[in-house]
């Protein structure tokens, strides 16, 4: 099971890696340079990625695949919201640990009422998790 984790840990990785580089418009290595509170930032998904795999991979094993996909769409959501801060409509970047956190939870409630954001996020994760539960069974058998 150790190889599937670490597996999953790079799949969420990329997939996480995907979002933030579609949210900040391909320019997130120039803006992180400026701002050294996007690194913390990412490092902190980094550990919560392997946190994750660890968590879905041996909750998939009891069969319940439900909550994998929760913790994904969460996970995803919360990259979305946390790195679209200073890319989208012109605002400004937050320079600040507590101030990217404060945007990032006005995206996310602001992205929450939309249709087609939670729709995209909710596809990914639901693929992530069922295409792990899938691999989970294989091991098993």
């Amino acid at each position: 099971m150790r190889e599937l984790i670490v597996k999953n840990t790079l799949v969420t990785l990329v997939v996480g890696s995907s979002i933030i580089w579609l949210i900040s418009l391909g320019d997130f290595l120039a803006t992180a340079s400026r701002y050294p509170a996007d690194y913390m930032y990412l490092v902190l998904g980094i550990v919560l990625a392997v946190l994750i795999s660890i968590y879905t991979v041996r909750d998939l094993e009891e069969n319940s695949w439900h909550k994998s996909f929760a913790i994904y769409f969460v996970y995803y959501f919360g990259a979305l919201s946390l790195f679209a801060d200073g890319h989208q409509a012109g605002w400004s970047h937050s320079e600040s640990l507590l101030d990217k956190l404060f945007m990032s939870g006005f995206y996310l409630f602001v992205f929450s009422f939309s249709f087609v954001v939670p729709l995209i996020i909710g596809l990914i994760s639901f693929t992530h998790a069922y295409l792990l539960s899938i691999a989970v069974t294989n091991r098993r058998v």
